[in-house]
C-alpha cells in the first residue's frame, strides 16, 4: 500500500469530496463494496471495450477512484492500464485499432468515452503511479485530434438537446479543466466550453426543457444527465464557475423521475427511444444530481437520495463509482410523494397523472408538445397511456425503431400524400404544439392539447400555407380514481381526408358494439365510444403494412394489437370523444351514455359506484359561454365540465324534469372559478332536490 498526495481533482473531487471517499473506504460503506468489486472485475483480467468503449470508461473511473479512496497502488496501475486502452485501442487491450480515429465512428458517439474519461483520468491520476509527462502529453495529444475532427464533423455538435452533443461536451468541459493552465489547447477547450454553456446550453434548457423532461426518452437521459450534472459541478469545483444555480432543470429531473416512474416501481413512462419493454427505471439520473446539487439545492437532493433509496435500484454495477461519489448514509431524505399526484412538463408538453402513491394506484400520461430533439424523440403527439399498479392496459406500441405516429395512441391523419409527408403519420417539423391548459383540483385533472402543427408539412420550412389538418386539439380529463375521458376535435382542409383514433393493448380485445375490452394481468381496460355516433371499434395485429422508414414503420415491441375508430368522411369537421376506465380484471364494464346540447357535449356513467358525468365546451375560445346546457337525465354524483376559461367564474343551474345544466359566464366572484385547467368540478347534483 502506497500513501497518495492529498491532491483534489479539479473535476467534482474537491478536498471535501476526498474525504468522504477515504472515510467510505474505511466504513467499507455498501456503495464503496460496490465500486471496489467493479474495480476488483476489471483487475482480475482484462475486459473488453463494451459498446463504444463504455466499459473501460467505467473501469477508469472506478479504479481511479478507488486509488484515491485507498491509496492502493494497484487500481492506479490498473486505471492506467485502461486509459492506454482508451488512448490507443478499440475493442480489446492492446489491439491497437484505435486512436486518433477511434471517435469517428458511429457519427462521433464513442467520445463520451473515449474522450471524456481519458480527460478524466488526466485529472483524477494526476499524482498517480504512471502518469508521467509523456503520458500526460500523449492523452493531449489525442484530446486535440479527437475534440477537433467532432467540432468540424461531429454528429448533432450544435443540439444541446441531443446526448451526442452532451459526449462532446462533456470532454470539451473536462479536458479543458484537467488541463487548464498546463496547456494552451486546454485553455482554449475551457473557455470553448464555458461559452457553449452560457450562450447555449442555459438558455435552452431554461426556455425548452423545463419541467426536468428529456425528449430522446431516458434510456438516452440517464446517462446523458449524468455528463450534464457532472460538466456543471465540475465548473464549480475546477474553475469556480457557477452554473448549477442557472440550470433548475438539474431539480427538476428528480420530480419528474418521481412522477414517471409508475405505480408498481418496475418500470418507467417510456416517451423516446428505448431498446427494452416495460421501460427499466434506473437511479443514475437522480444520483447525479445529488452530486451535483449537494450544497446548492438541499430540497432537491434530499427528494433524489429518497428516490435512490427507496424506488430506484441502487447502482451495484455499471457506474457504481457514480453511487459511491453520491452516498451520504446519514444525510436527510425527503419524500416527493408528499405532494400532489400530477405534474406537468412544460418545456415537453408532457402531463403525468395518477389515483395515489400506492403500487396499485391508476396512473395515466398526455403528451402534447412541439418537436425538440433532432434525433430518437417520437412522433407521438396526442399519445397517452394507461396503467393500473404493474398492469398496462394502455401502452405505447412502438419498439425501439417504432417511433412513427403509427405506433402510438394518437390521431392517424390520411390525404393520400396530397399534403402530408408520411401519411397516416405525423411529421417532424410541428414546432407550435403545446399543451394549452393544465390543472388538478385533487379530484380532476385535465390537459388540453393544440396538436395541429404535428401533421404539418415539410414545406413549411419554406413557408407554405398547405395543410391537411386545419385545426386539432384533444382534451385528456382524468377523474381519480380510473377515469379517462379523451375529447378530440379535428378540422381537415378536405372532406375526404380519413381521420382515426388509435389505442394500443398487449393483448386480444374484445368488441361488443360501442365498447372495446381487454384484460392485462390482474387489471381492464374499457373504452366505449361516444363519438362518432354508432360508430364500432376495430382491431388491427400488429405490425401492418406501414411502408418503410422511420417515420412510416409499424414496429411493435411485443404482441400488440390497435383498436381504431375511424370517423365518418364527407365533413371537413371530426370528433371523438372515448370513456375508459381501469378496473379489476373481473369488473363489469361500466355503462356510458353520451349527453348532448346547446353548447357542452359529454357522456354520463357509472363508475366504481358513482355517477359521473364529463362535459365539454364547443363554444370557441374567444367567445363567451352564455347559455349552454344539457340534460344530465337525473342524479349525478360529480360533473365535470372542460373547455373553459381559466379565471372566468360560471354561474350553474339546474332545471327539472330531465336535470338540465344550464352554464353561463358570471361576474359574481362568488359563483365558482375555472382553474389552470379550464374546467369545473361540481359534486352531488340532485335537480330533485
Amino acid at each position: 500500500m502506497e500513501s497518495r498526495a492529498d491532491h483534489s481533482g479539479r473535476i467534482v473531487l474537491d478536498l471535501p469530496a476526498l474525504t468522504r471517499l477515504r472515510d467510505a473506504a474505511r466504513q467499507q460503506t455498501p456503495a464503496f463494496r460496490n465500486t471496489e468489486q467493479r474495480a476488483n472485475d476489471a483487475l482480475a483480467r482484462p475486459i473488453a471495450s463494451g459498446y463504444q468503449g463504455f466499459e473501460w470508461a467505467d473501469a477508469v473511473a472506478s479504479l481511479a477512484l478507488m486509488w484515491q479512496a485507498t491509496g492502493d497502488a494497484r487500481y492506479a496501475q490498473g486505471a492506467i492500464t485502461y486509459l492506454n486502452a482508451l488512448l490507443d485501442d478499440r475493442f480489446a487491450v492492446g489491439d491497437g485499432k484505435g486512436g486518433d480515429a477511434v471517435v469517428r465512428y458511429d457519427s462521433g458517439y464513442g467520445i463520451r468515452t473515449f474522450g471524456a474519461y481519458s480527460a478524466l483520468a488526466y485529472d483524477w491520476l494526476r499524482q498517480a503511479p504512471g502518469m508521467t509527462d509523456s503520458l500526460r502529453k500523449k492523452i493531449l495529444q489525442r484530446l486535440e485530434h479527437w475534440i477537433s475532427w467532432y467540432q468540424e464533423q461531429g454528429y448533432l455538435r450544435d443540439q444541446a438537446i441531443s446526448n451526442y452533443y452532451w459526449g462532446y461536451l462533456t470532454t470539451l468541459s473536462f479536458a479543458g479543466l484537467a488541463a487548464a493552465g498546463e496547456s494552451a489547447a486546454a485553455d482554449r477547450w475551457l473557455e470553448q466550453a464555458r461559452r457553449e454553456l452560457s450562450e447555449r446550453v442555459l438558455p435552452i434548457f431554461r426556455d425548452q426543457l423545463a419541467g426536468g423532461g428529456w425528449p430522446e426518452g431516458w434510456q438516452y437521459g440517464e446517462y446523458t444527465t449524468l455528463e450534464i450534472a457532472l460538466v456543471a459541478k465540475a465548473m464549480k469545483t475546477g474553475a469556480g464557475v457557477d452554473v448549477l444555480s442557472k440550470l433548475p432543470w438539474l431539480g427538476q429531473v428528480v420530480i419528474h423521475h418521481a412522477h414517471a416512474l409508475l405505480p408498481d416501481e418496475s418500470s418507467v413512462y417510456d416517451g423516446g427511444t428505448w431498446g427494452e419493454h416495460p421501460a427499466v427505471p434506473s437511479g443514475l439520473a437522480v444520483a447525479a444530481v445529488s452530486i451535483a446539487l449537494d450544497g446548492v439545492d438541499a430540497e432537491r437532493v434530499a427528494q433524489a437520495r429518497w428516490l435512490a433509496a427507496h424506488a430506484l435500484p441502487p447502482l451495484r454495477r455499471e457506474q457504481a463509482w457514480v453511487g459511491l461519489l453520491a452516498e451520504r448514509l446519514d444525510a436527510e431524505q425527503r419524500s416527493p410523494r408528499d405532494g400532489a399526484t400530477s405534474l406537468l412538463v412544460s418545456g415537453q408538453g408532457l402531463a403525468f397523472v395518477r389515483s395515489d402513491w400506492s403500487h396499485s394506484s391508476v396512473w395515466a400520461s398526455f403528451q402534447a408538445g412541439p418537436h425538440l430533439a433532432e434525433d430518437h424523440q417520437d412522433a407521438d403527439q396526442g399519445h397517452f397511456e394507461l396503467f393500473r399498479g404493474a398492469d398496462g392496459l394502455l401502452v405505447d406500441g412502438g419498439g425501439s425503431e417504432g417511433s412513427a405516429t403509427i405506433n402510438h395512441n394518437c390521431l392517424l391523419v390520411d390525404d393520400g400524400g396530397e399534403v402530408m409527408n408520411y401519411p397516416p403519420n405525423q411529421g417532424v417539423w410541428g414546432l407550435k404544439v403545446k399543451t394549452t391548459r393544465f390543472g388538478d383540483d385533487g379530484v380532476a385533472a385535465v390537459a388540453v392539447g393544440d396538436l395541429t402543427d404535428a401533421y404539418a408539412p415539410k414545406c413549411i420550412v419554406e413557408g407554405c400555407s398547405k395543410r391537411a389538418v386545419e385545426s386539432m386539439t384533444r382534451s385528456f380529463v382524468f377523474v381519480r380514481p380510473s377515469l379517462l375521458v379523451i375529447d378530440d376535435r379535428v378540422t381537415t382542409n378536405s372532406p375526404e381526408t380519413a381521420v382515426t383514433w388509435a389505442a394500443h393493448v398487449t393483448k386480444l380485445p374484445a368488441i361488443a358494439s360501442d365498447l372495446a375490452s381487454a384484460v392485462v394481468g390482474q387489471s381492464r381496460v374499457d373504452i366505449r365510444t361516444i363519438e362518432p355516433s354508432g360508430a364500432h371499434p376495430l382491431v388491427r395485429r400488429e405490425p401492418t403494412p406501414s411502408g418503410e422508414g422511420s417515420h412510416r414503420l409499424n414496429q411493435p415491441w411485443g404482441p400488440m394489437w390497435r383498436i381504431e375508430v375511424t370517423s365518418p368522411v364527407k365533413r371537413r369537421e371530426r370528433s371523438f370523444l372515448h370513456f375508459i376506465t381501469a378496473g379489476p380484471a373481473n369488473a363489469q364494464a361500466p355503462l356510458a351514455l353520451p349527453l348532448h346540447g346547446q353548447g357542452l357535449s359529454g357522456a354520463i356513467g357509472g363508475v366504481g359506484g358513482r355517477v359521473i358525468a364529463v362535459l365539454f365546451n364547443s363554444a370557441p375560445s374567444s367567445a363567451p359561454v352564455t347559455n349552454a346546457g344539457a340534460a344530465l337525465g337525473g342524479v349525478a354524483d360529480l360533473v365535470v365540465i372542460a373547455g373553459l376559461t381559466p379565471g372566468k367564474h360560471y354561474r350553474v343551474s339546474l332545471t327539472p324534469p330531465n336535470c338540465e345544466l344550464r352554464l353561463t359566464e358570471s361576474t359574481n366572484f362568488s359563483d365558482p372559478q375555472a382553474g389552470a385547467g379550464g374546467f369545473l368540478r361540481l359534486t352531488a347534483l340532485d335537480c330533485g332536490r
